[in-house]
């Protein structure tokens, strides 16, 4: 039986000084050692791979050295830089379904 959202509410906000966001699992790159080759081995290998298709905005899956998906994925901020709300949507067992960042507000309008 499908269990279906009942609540969502803000759980905190994310900084962005980079204008990216990195959803992914912490623990395969903060300590790893090598680092993954999707990531490179520093801030400028990593804008660089970011920077290999020339996609903007930034919407890239990386994968794991054994070439399958899921070591994370990197997206461009709405607007770049600054402070954006994150909210959790949670089924009716009380667990978190999904999480949202909002980088653009349904109210806000860009600036010609």
């Amino acid at each position: 039986m499908k269990t279906k959202t009942t609540s969502r509410k803000q759980i905190g906000e994310i900084g962005v000084d980079a204008g990216l966001c990195w959803i992914g699992d912490p623990c395969y790159i903060l300590h790893a050692t090598p680092k993954p080759k999707a990531i490179g081995q520093d801030w400028g290998a990593f804008c660089d791979i970011l920077h290999d298709d020339d996609q903007y905005p930034t919407c890239k899956q990386l994968n794991y050295d054994l070439g399958h998906p899921g070591l994370g994925v990197v997206v461009s901020t709405g607007y770049g830089d600054g402070v954006y709300p994150v909210f959790a949507e949670f089924n009716d067992e009380g667990r978190v379904a999904r999480i949202c960042v909002e980088f653009i507000a349904d109210d806000e309008t860009e600036e010609a």
